[in-house]
């Protein structure tokens, strides 16, 4: 497949977020025209064999840089939770120990023995 190729991407149905897009492209070579040679039918067979071998490492390590830019986008996203969740903790603490002391100083009223001279 000759040619010059275009990419088109759209971000139409929610322009209010951007988006990230991720993609790689594969070039490998033409399918080759198998021959029917009797003398090289060995040859061939192990060319197709190494070939097949190839496109299978290729495919594995395109797996690997999928599974690390997923890895990295999570841990990214999990940073980002656990950073959030930490202020949020910090927040609780500091309006639990503001309404103790409030509490304390409402009871410590409550309870003051009031003279009327």
């Amino acid at each position: 497949m000759d040619g010059a190729y275009r990419y088109c991407f759209s971000n139409k149905m929610s322009t209010m977020t951007p988006k990230v897009v991720k993609f790689t492209v594969d070039l490998g070579d033409k399918p080759k025209q198998e021959e029917n040679m009797d003398g090289d039918e060995h040859h061939n067979k192990l060319a197709e064999m190494i070939n097949e071998l190839s496109n299978s490492l290729t495919g594995v390590k395109h797996e690997q840089e999928y599974m690390e830019v997923r890895e990295r986008t999570h841990r990214a996203i999990n940073d980002n939770t656990n950073s959030r969740v930490v202020l949020w903790s910090f927040f609780e603490a500091l309006v639990l120990v503001a309404m103790t002391l409030g509490q304390v100083y409402y009871l410590k009223r409550f309870f003051e023995v009031r003279r009327v001279v």
